[in-house]
């Protein structure tokens, strides 16, 4: 492969793209404040930047993934930042999940400077990501499109154009988290109810995995849920953060969302409890307490 890449941003997520880039040939330069991040990509051939200014020099593409939009609007317009390295005419992929008018303001300004914004987040948590078990929805100018879908197709198992107009793609996703997170509270409140009735866990799962109901909210944290097992891949802190954005764009669109309502209030109730760090399937404890069950 002959394009060359940077990745700043390189949690769970931007360190996965950042290996599987690296694994499909790419050259990459990475860069992360944190240094412990950078310890998942030992011995690949990685150029470590300085900072986000310098992994968007002499590069084509630039993909950022970052936990808010306060981020990633530092990363890309502040103090050596993105847009100050980049070369005119290269493309930025802003893999994060935000809100859709952020990015169309964001599209404005490196469009200002020679640069064509794509907003590119991703459907999928950490454990997907690792072996790119992801959907990849991209919004922008076509022709940028055009140029990132190599790398885009590496590190997903399918690409999907939204369309020219920067925000599809940022609304798209958050589309994606409402109903994941109404299907996952909806798994809960189901699954209570049969605990509760004395049906076996193993059964109700196999059941429902089987059925109708199944979804893959089920498989990938249903028998985490049923073992009271949450780990971080997709942490509640991040969910609210989702919602909020989520909420948002309705109230911008006057859309009604009153599950989405509902499910930023039950979230919230876990973090009160200390509980931000679990994933956010752990809502099931919730419903659990409610009915006398933990």
């Amino acid at each position: 492969m002959s394009m060359k890449i940077g990745v700043v941003g390189l949690g769970v997520m931007g360190g996965a793209f950042a290996g599987h880039l690296l694994d499909a040939g790419f050259e990459v330069a990475g860069f992360d404040p944190v240094e412990g991040m950078y310890a998942k990509l030992e011995g690949k051939p990685l150029r470590r930047a300085s900072s986000p200014a310098d992994a968007a020099a002499g590069v084509q593409l630039i993909m950022t993934s970052l936990p808010n939009y306060g981020v990633v609007e530092k990363a890309a317009a502040g103090e050596d930042g993105v847009f100050e390295g980049a070369d005119k005419g290269a493309v930025i992929a802003d893999m994060s999940t935000v809100p859709p008018k952020f990015s169309r303001a964001m599209a404005g300004q490196a469009e200002e400077r020679g640069l064509s914004w794509l907003d590119t987040p991703v459907s999928g948590v950490g454990k997907q990501a690792a072996v790119k078990d992801l959907v990849v929805m991209s919004s922008g100018p076509r022709a940028a499109y055009d140029l990132a879908l190599p790398a885009f197709d590496a590190i997903g198992k399918k690409t999907i154009y939204v369309g020219e107009k920067n925000g599809l793609a940022a609304q798209l996703k958050l589309v994606v988290n409402l109903v994941l997170f109404v299907n996952m509270a909806g798994a809960a409140e189901g699954m209570t109810l049969g605990l509760k009735a004395g049906i076996s866990p193993e059964i109700m799962l196999e059941t429902l995995c089987a059925g109708a109901a199944g979804s893959s909210v089920l498989d990938v944290r249903g028998k985490d849920m049923l073992d009271d097992n949450y780990p971080p891949s997709g942490p509640i802190w991040i969910v609210l953060k989702d919602l909020e954005c989520a909420i948002q764009s309705a109230k911008d669109l006057d859309v009604p969302v009153p599950l989405g309502g509902l499910l930023e209030h039950l979230y919230m109730v876990q973090r009160s409890k200390g509980r931000q760090n679990e994933d956010g399937s752990s809502i099931f404890r919730i419903y659990k307490e409610l009915a006398n069950l933990a």
